[in-house]
């Protein structure tokens, strides 16, 4: 779906307001330009709750490029929870399509660390995510519920 320079400003506030409408901190968002005429934003932000060793992390990072006039496609994503609290870490990840596709047959793939540091797969088959909610949604459910992530139910791209 494309969406106007003005769309994906809004929308990029939006998931700013959201996080912070559930207590974490995030530095005003920014709407990069780049020379190939794509544009992308990366959010990181801090978790509320406990901060021992580390506050648990939770970024948004996309990157568009031109359509028709005037309007950019979504072609790149990646949606990261680093819980330094509870030692893991849960991802789910666009990129490099062509190479995904033809490789394993999906166009996205996602992490998941039960042991933050400790993967028992590089990289598992994904499903992709459609907005930036949709990914920090996901993401949100894992971090606040204290069990298992559920690696172990992830088929590993091999």
């Amino acid at each position: 779906m494309s969406q106007s320079l003005t769309q994906i400003a809004s929308y990029l506030g939006g998931l700013a307001a959201y996080l912070r409408n559930l207590g974490a901190e995030v530095p005003e968002p920014v709407l990069d330009r780049y020379d190939s005429g794509e544009i992308g934003f990366e959010i990181t932000a801090q978790l509320p709750g406990s901060d021992g060793p580390k506050p648990a992390l939770i970024t948004a990072q996309e990157i568009w490029r031109p359509a028709e006039e005037g309007r950019f496609e979504r072609s790149e994503y990646g949606y990261d929870l680093i819980d330094y609290p509870a030692n893991r870490r849960r991802a789910f990840h666009m990129h490099d399509v062509p190479e995904y596709l033809s490789r394993l047959g999906v166009t996205a793939h996602e992490h998941c660390e039960e042991v933050l540091g400790k993967p028992t797969c590089d990289r598992y088959l994904g499903l992709p995510v459609y907005t930036g909610y949709d990914g920090l949604n996901a993401l949100l459910a894992c971090w606040s519920d204290p069990g298992p992530l559920g690696c172990a139910g992830v088929r590993c791209a091999r």
